[in-house]
């Protein structure tokens, strides 16, 4: 009888020992018009090489306007898919292997809300989950169970009294409300455009405020989280100083935020957007300016560098992070100001074309870096479009694309000039179009 009492208490031992997956999506508030980023969230990809959820949402009142890998990204990089049909998408990430161990979203999914839907609400109901290992005969579930935790999207007037109905709830950055009640485990959103939530009356919570994060994560800068009539309130989530300025009876609250090792980054348009990855961006390529030489200009650019306290980034307004993103280096002032602030200027890039032969299909292009720049990393990409009619003033019809890499062009040995060949197909007018994702372009006929 006693071996039978042990054996029966090992048995609950282990089964209280056995873990689960969890898949999850949180509860949303905002307002028609606006855009809800979503995350999807896994609490442990250990073991997995692959993870699929597909997900169901109301499309009269929802639409899908981006989906990209999440946070796991940095795990699962190998690859990432994503399908959207009418009211359901899929999404999925992989790993070249199995992952030692991570957690976090899958997918970051953007939703529209419609306009004309104040009052209404879409569920987004995790339906279905497939987690898999690399070689694919292993059942990873087995012994676990796979839970799913769905969410919502609440669409909410400009003037709306809003409470918890079920659900803990996130507002979104920039939702504008008439009151707002929070209670534990509510959460306000900062957001990489830096805009605030607006509410007309008055702010009450249980406790001090939880803020989350962007979606993207904390880059060093200042966000502006909250304009209310309420004064006094506190705020917990945030690794940095909370301040708040109060005028004509509205107190409006900031988070200052220095992610560690990181210079703080402005633009010196107060109107221009950078969001995280364009920051760590323009950090990464002005960095590589100078990392691993050794000449005295670049000696120079470092020491610059690692003297700051602080970056201004001046360029084309709406261009700086697709500049950035082709991975072009600005160019440095050659003092910090009084405050210790150094100035980085882009320049726009140009792509054109030279000449189009239209018998053999020769593109000869020329592609110069802005003044004072340079290409630092290789992933500069251009477009070379071909358009076609048999009949002249007719709308021309795209006929082939042909994409290059156009870093080898920037290298002053090619003196920015180069030549591809593109498929004409047989039409009597041709035209060819040549874009960079600077998305300057030029044509000829």
């Amino acid at each position: 009888m006693k071996n039978a009492i042990t054996t029966f208490g090992l048995f609950v031992l282990l089964a209280s020992q056995a873990s689960a997956y969890t898949v999850s999506v949180d509860t949303y508030v905002a307002n028609a018009g606006k855009t809800v980023t979503v995350p999807v969230m896994i609490d442990d990809v250990a073991g997995l090489s692959y993870a699929d959820a597909t997900l169901t949402y109301d499309p009269q009142v929802l639409v899908v306007t981006k989906a990209e890998a999440g946070t796991l990204k940095s795990v699962m990089a190998d690859d990432f898919t994503t399908s959207d049909t009418n009211g359901t998408i899929n999404v999925t990430i992989f790993a070249n292997g199995n992952v030692a161990a991570g957690s976090g979203s899958i997918a970051n999914i953007t939703f529209a809300l419609r306009e004309g839907t104040d009052g209404q609400y879409s569920d987004i109901a995790v339906s279905e989950v497939s987690l898999g290992e690399a070689t694919g005969v292993k059942d990873v579930t087995y012994g676990k169970t796979v839970n799913t935790v769905n969410g919502m999207v609440r669409v909410m007037a400009t003037s709306a009294q809003v409470t918890r109905l079920e659900s803990a709830e996130t507002i979104c950055a920039d939702t504008v409300l008439g009151t707002l009640a929070l209670d534990a485990g509510d959460a306000i959103q900062a957001s990489d455009s830096q805009t605030a939530i607006r509410v007309a009356g008055a702010v009450t919570a249980s406790g001090a405020i939880a803020v989350k994060a962007p979606v993207n994560g904390w880059a060093s800068g200042t966000y502006a989280l909250l304009s209310t009539t309420t004064a006094g309130l506190t705020f917990t989530g945030v690794d940095g100083t909370i301040t708040s300025e109060t005028a004509n009876g509205i107190t409006t609250y900031y988070a200052a935020v220095t992610v560690a090792g990181e210079l703080p980054l402005v633009a010196e348009d107060s109107e221009e957007v950078l969001t995280a990855g364009d920051k760590n961006l323009i950090r990464a390529n002005a960095q590589a300016a100078f990392a691993g030489k050794t000449d005295s200009a670049s000696l120079a650019l470092k020491a610059l560098y690692e003297s700051a306290s602080r970056i201004q980034v001046v360029g084309p307004k709406g261009s700086i992070g697709v500049i950035a993103d082709m991975g072009i280096a600005p160019a440095f002032a050659p003092a910090l100001d009084a405050t210790g602030t150094l100035k980085l200027t882009y320049a726009m890039p140009q792509l054109v074309i030279t000449s189009f032969d239209a018998q053999t299909g020769a593109v000869r292009f020329k592609v110069t870096p802005g003044e004072g720049n340079q290409i630092v990393s290789e992933i500069a990409t251009g477009y070379i479009h071909v358009f076609g009619t048999n009949n002249l003033g007719e709308k021309m019809r795209y006929i082939s694309s042909v994409g290059f890499d156009l870093t080898p062009y920037l290298k002053a040995e090619t003196k920015g000039e180069g030549v591809l060949n593109v498929t004409l197909g047989t039409h009597t007018f041709l035209k060819v179009k040549v874009e960079n994702v600077s998305r300057k372009e030029g044509d000829r006929e």
